[in-house]
């Protein structure tokens, strides 16, 4: 899954201020509008992954129960890849990330404009290029503030049980401090 459900508050709110901060956007319907709105287009996308992911888990439970002894020498991540590519194809969704944060960053600029939520006097492409570029350097800096997380977590004071809730508060804490840190919040 190229985007989870619990980062795209975060997404969206990096490609807000990106789009602030190049100073060639004019938030007409506001901040926060814009903002909602790019996190609806973000969730519909991982909805739709989502669906695609369990309809892959579905076909290989069924092949596995009605062929067990031909599942003992299979690379079950391989074959999940190749059937979610196989599928996502007949579907037309884009799996490639570069693909698909291209068509993100075309569909969130066409939507914000179309709703006459942003006004700008640059080319298309540039506005896309600025969500694109959001998107694509969320999705690399992510690995990184997790990482730095996962480190702090495990020096952490009081030992907490990863995957409880109070870990998941104190993940999440720690990870919207490291992403203020970075301006992306």
């Amino acid at each position: 899954m190229l985007i989870k459900e619990n980062q795209i508050p975060y997404i969206a709110n990096k490609i807000v201020i990106d789009l602030l901060n190049s100073n060639f956007v004019k938030f007409d319907g506001g901040l926060d509008k814009a903002r909602k709105r790019i996190e609806e287009i973000l969730a519909d996308d991982v909805a739709i992954e989502r669906e695609l992911e369990d309809e892959v888990k579905e076909i290989i439970a069924q092949q596995e129960e009605e062929n067990e002894y031909m599942f003992y020498d299979v690379d079950k991540k391989e074959l999940f890849k190749m059937l979610k590519r196989k599928l996502a194809k007949e579907d037309g969704f884009l799996t490639k990330k570069e693909d698909r944060l291209n068509h993100l960053a075309h569909k969130i600029i066409e939507d914000l404009w179309d709703n006459e939520l942003i006004d700008y006097e640059v080319s298309d492409g540039k506005m896309k290029n600025i969500v694109f570029n959001s998107m694509n350097s969320f999705i690399k800096e992510k690995y990184e503030i997790e990482d730095v997380v996962y480190d702090k977590l495990k020096n952490y004071k009081k030992p907490l049980i990863p995957g409880s809730e109070e870990w998941e508060l104190v993940f999440t804490k720690l990870y919207e401090q490291e992403l203020k840190k970075r301006g992306m919040l």
